[in-house]
């Protein structure tokens, strides 16, 4: 019911043709709904962006917000290295939750966003990011995994997912943190599901149409949404609360302890790090990591798993490269990805296929700008088609069909960028959990794939491309039986 009300009043919704100052010219409204319905599909057969018609920018109306759609890799580039469109949204009606005021890196701008994507990119590379010691924490999160796939038997496992995200979480929760939960561990695995599920799959309705709230709050899901950040936060808390007792000035355990020193010695009054400001922006911080580093790599990881399932052929390509760079005698490690390119092109068109969060993160523009010969005013927000881009059949040719070999050279054995893949976003808003990501998918995929055969549990959901309909795209339920093959 929620979804068909949603796509009623999105019918509603204006849809215009970006132009010059002079004049915004008015076309068909019945993108707007339909955009929303193939989101889930993921197939581009069902996309239909006619841009012959509507324009690589063509805007949006959404009651008084304005929204420009950009459905061009170039200027999709182009716009978000500018600093002009690098603002985000407001969300005034989460002012009762957030005390009035946005904390963190994700939904921040200006220079409280600068600030703290310096000081969080500093600290985790200090902290392991993108060396050995990140790689040790993914990998003993990844041989719990198996060991825990293993106590299956040839049970099937009908939550993929769930599985994924702890995992996840429990990587760079270390780091955050220095705690480490066993990936069974109920109080942490339903509070992440309850703030993904809160806030990722109820969402939509109120990233359109922020004012619904106002009027239909549980149907709109914004009581939902309020109740998962609340007690998110006050999850987030806890730990912040035991650092501040056990820290210690000559050493800083973990990502934490590094950000509380940082708010002890800061006295400039307009700093992200001042006193009460300062711990809010921590507490929102730990909360955008633990979104930025779990939930998308579990749900590419789970479209993984299911593209595999679907074609049994590039399974057994996959575990054919796995075996001739380690013999089945070692685990894979990320100094092996640079002679693996079919697992490099793999990961790509997962990437690409998927494509998990098929319109970023929204910007926002932060002054009047001329663009192209397009007038675009100040607060307008400013949304990548990530989805289209990566369904475009002028870029990819066959864009339905799943098909890692687009990503490598004509003999195999070179593994090629696109420029046109960016899953991550771009520009200085960038994802800066990419690196992280891309480690955690290809550790916890090749030695998964290394260690079982996967096949669908015949007696499972059907096992379509469709996802659920959600910030973040995850795929509809499924079952699989992890058979291993090394016993």
């Amino acid at each position: 019911m929620r979804r068909s009300g949603l796509l009623r009043i999105l019918e509603e919704a204006q849809t215009e043709k970006c132009s010059s100052r002079a004049s915004w010219t008015t076309v068909s409204w019945k993108y707007a709904a339909n955009e929303v319905r193939t989101l889930g599909t993921l197939r581009s057969g069902k996309l239909r962006c006619d841009l012959e018609e509507y324009g690589p920018l063509y805007k949006l109306n959404f009651g008084p917000m304005n929204m420009v759609v950009v459905s061009d890799r170039k200027m999709v580039k182009e716009m978000f290295s500018n600093p002009a469109f690098s603002g985000r949204m407001d969300f005034k009606e989460y002012d009762p939750i957030l005390d009035g005021k946005v904390h963190g890196i994700v939904n921040t701008e200006g220079e409280h966003w600068e600030e703290l994507r310096r000081f969080t990119l500093r600290q985790l590379r200090d902290f392991g990011f993108g060396k050995g010691t990140m790689e040790d924490s993914i990998m003993l999160e990844v041989h719990e995994l198996i060991d825990g796939l293993q106590e299956c038997g040839e049970k099937p496992v009908d939550n993929v997912k769930r599985r994924f995200l702890l995992a996840n979480v429990n990587a760079l929760w270390a780091i955050r943190t220095g705690i480490r939960h066993k990936q069974n561990d109920k109080e942490l695995l339903n509070m992440s599901e309850k703030a993904f599920g809160g806030i990722l799959e109820s969402g939509g309705v109120i990233l359109f149409m922020p004012w619904i709230v106002n009027i239909f709050p549980k149907w709109s899901g914004y009581d939902k949404i309020k109740r998962a950040i609340l007690e998110f936060t006050d999850y987030l808390r806890k730990p912040v609360i035991d650092h501040k007792k056990t820290r210690q000035d000559i050493f800083d355990r973990d990502f934490t302890d590094a950000f509380l020193k940082e708010i002890d010695k800061t006295t400039d009054p307009n700093s992200a790090f001042i006193g009460k400001l300062g711990e809010e922006n921590l507490i929102a911080t730990l909360g955008d990591l633990h979104f930025a580093g779990s939930e998308t790599t579990a749900s590419t990881l789970s479209w993984m798993i299911l593209y595999l399932c679907k074609f049994p052929e590039i399974l057994k390509t996959f575990q054919d490269e796995i075996e001739s760079i380690t013999g089945n005698a070692r685990s894979t490690t990320v100094s092996d990805r640079a002679k693996m390119p079919y697992t490099e092109a793999l990961i790509a068109e997962t990437l690409r296929y998927s494509s998990i969060a098929p319109q970023a993160v929204e910007h926002k523009v932060l002054k009047d700008q001329e663009y192209n010969g397009y007038f675009i005013p100040k607060d307008t927000v400013i949304t990548a088609n990530l989805n289209y881009i990566h369904f475009d059949p002028k870029i990819w040719t066959d864009p339905e069909n799943f098909r890692p070999n687009r990503f490598l050279s004509p003999d195999g054995k070179t593994f090629k960028k696109h420029d046109a893949l960016i899953p991550f976003s771009t520009g200085k808003r960038q994802c800066l959990g990419e690196s992280l990501a891309r480690d955690s998918l290809f550790l916890f995929a090749t030695n998964i794939a290394q260690r079982f055969d996967i096949v669908f549990d015949k007696n499972g959901p059907d096992n379509g491309f469709e996802s659920e309909l959600a910030f973040i795209l995850t795929p509809k339920p499924f079952s699989v039986i992890f058979k291993d093959r090394l016993a």
